[in-house]
């Protein structure tokens, strides 16, 4: 399916077409790494989804060889602002291509991307495609993300309009996360919020920047913001399940899985957490239940394994 075609489908007329596919959490778990990362190359277009159901994200497997490659070089030392500056030199290269990290000509060697030639590996004139030098990466690691504040934005370019500056603002603030500066990336996601009003998108990537700095509360705050805004919004539900089944609240993290079941009954990742969170709760067939769902919707899962260990072992609780 083209990135046009991808669509909102309700999940009663979708149950087939999402068996098998991944979401970004269950990607970024299958190649160790970071949700963030998963979402960021999905906004630019690098990795694009088959469905979209509730605003959340299904891949396939094309999908998964892209985001290997991409996590290939994240794992080679190439931080995620250095791999988005070699995409745009790749596809500025290979003009024709549409998605160069989806064409089999470009291997990925290391921090280094070469293009394919019989038994070469080259660029059209002979020279190595690009090379991820270590000084290079050294450099690019100690550039900080640019600081952006509303009024600086606004004296620097007065006729910016504001979708801009909120361009802007986001970019900031996912540098900072990239930089692994949550504090930063927090205030930088709040100062977003007041430039361009309350949007369950903005509360979510915040949400999810709180979650990661362990500040639980204020993360769960962030979720029920994002929910209130967009009750539908299946992920934020998931995701804040998540957050109460971590601070005990295993009876509320059960009714909020449940919710997100309710708009999407397909949504694997639900499917294994209110499994998890039943086991502790003691309610071993309803968990059960849910675990054998969860193996019929992804079988290929990161947490398959765990999924058949725990029907394996259905005495058993955490």
């Amino acid at each position: 399916m083209a990135a046009d075609d991808v669509d909102d489908t309700p999940p009663d007329t979708a149950d087939a077409a999402v068996q098998r596919l991944y979401t970004p959490a269950m990607l970024a778990e299958l190649l160790g790494v970071p949700v963030a990362a998963i979402r960021r190359w999905e906004r630019q277009r690098t990795l694009r989804p088959v469905r979209v159901i509730r605003r959340l994200s299904h891949f396939d497997f094309e999908e998964v060889a892209v985001a290997q490659r991409l996590a290939q070089l994240l794992a080679a030392g190439c931080s995620l602002r250095v791999i988005d500056r070699r995409l745009a030199e790749i596809s500025r290269l290979l003009p024709g291509v549409e998605r160069p990290l989806a064409d089999p000509r470009v291997v990925v060697e290391g921090r280094r991307l070469f293009l394919r030639l019989g038994e070469e590996l080259a660029e059209p004139g002979g020279q190595l495609l690009f090379d991820f030098d270590q000084r290079q990466l050294e450099d690019d690691a100690a550039e900080p993300p640019a600081t952006i504040a509303i009024t600086a934005a606004h004296r620097a370019g007065g006729d910016d309009s504001l979708e801009t500056l909120v361009e802007r603002l986001q970019q900031e603030a996912i540098d900072w996360e990239d930089e692994g500066q949550l504090d930063r990336a927090a205030d930088a996601y709040r100062t977003l919020l007041m430039a361009a009003g309350p949007r369950a998108e903005i509360h979510f990537a915040l949400a999810d920047v709180l979650y990661r700095a362990n500040d639980l509360s204020a993360a769960r705050e962030r979720y029920y913001a994002a929910l209130e805004i967009d009750e539908e919004y299946v992920e934020a539900r998931a995701s804040l399940g998540c957050v109460l089944a971590e601070t005990g609240e295993l009876e509320l993290a059960a009714a909020t899985f449940a919710g997100a079941l309710e708009y999407h009954p397909d949504f694997a990742d639900v499917h294994y957490h209110l499994a998890h969170t039943l086991d502790r709760l003691g309610r071993r067939d309803e968990a059960a239940g849910h675990f054998e769902t969860f193996l019929e919707l992804a079988p290929e899962s990161p947490w398959a394994d765990a999924a058949r260990d725990r029907l394996d072992n259905a005495g058993l609780c955490e």
